[in-house]
């Protein structure tokens, strides 16, 4: 057969446009994930879809290393599936659970800025799939555009408190305090209202988030639960009431 056959001619047709499709989809996906970024939300249309067309992509399969503590690079990363974890270990090799990122978040932003080395590790719990933002795209693009210039003030500003935040609770409240503190972070209300943390956390990392021990975070949970203060079923934690003050 002919490779000038109508039925090759419609085959590459077919495939131009499944192409061109699925790059649009993804241009698309890439603005709105801009669009609800605190860095960038406050752009025109014209400006996201501007900074749209620099950014790349990339997949990285569950428990890649993204990134590593200390690593010189200087790239942005917004989450568009998956969830990673981000962390830091002592010199002991205790490690430290510091957030979970998934779809909407990003990461890796600071180095856009001070090029200085990687504050964190950072590690993809699932397969995940990124956006890629290069340092010297975002610098020219921040020269030229005060909006943007602003929108960066404003997250470092809100990065100070939350750094101030976590410091606050490691430094004044206890090992329950803290856990209180994270299980009325991450809960979010479900149809009834009732507080659900329905990202699925073992004990270990609990832990690591709190700077406790498994073994401890056990025993304080299986306490809660006896008490009817939480449950959890299918790995989701509900409370079921007001957690006590102390424990």
């Amino acid at each position: 057969m002919s490779k000038f056959s109508p039925r090759n001619i419609l085959k590459v047709i077919i495939e131009i446009f499944t192409k061109i499709f699925t790059e649009a989809g993804r241009l698309m996906e890439t603005i709105d994930i801009l669009r609800t970024n605190e860095l960038f939300k406050d752009l025109s249309e014209d400006e996201l879809n501007n900074l749209a067309s620099l950014t790349s992509r990339k997949s990285v399969p569950k428990n890649t290393l993204v990134l590593s503590e200390g690593d010189i690079s200087s790239s942005m990363y917004l989450v568009s599936s998956g969830k990673l974890n981000v962390t830091l270990a002592n010199e002991e090799g205790r490690e430290i659970i510091l957030t979970t990122l998934q779809a909407g978040d990003h990461f890796g932003e600071l180095s856009l800025i001070d090029d200085e080395p990687r504050s964190a590790n950072v590690i993809a719990l699932e397969k995940c799939e990124f956006i890629i933002l290069h340092r010297a795209d975002f610098l020219n693009l921040l020269k030229q555009n005060s909006t943007l210039a602003i929108g960066v003030i404003k997250y470092l500003c809100e990065r100070v408190r939350f750094m101030t935040s976590i410091t606050q609770g490691l430094a004044l409240l206890d090992v329950y305090g803290r856990l209180s503190k994270l299980l009325y972070s991450l809960a979010e209300p479900d149809e009834q209202g009732v507080l659900q943390v329905k990202l699925p956390l073992t004990h270990k990392e609990i832990a690591a988030r709190v700077g406790s021990s498994r073994e401890m975070i056990s025993r304080i949970i299986s306490e809660l639960e006896k008490g009817r203060y939480l449950t959890i079923e299918h790995k989701i934690i509900t409370i079921t009431k007001k957690l006590p003050s102390a424990w």
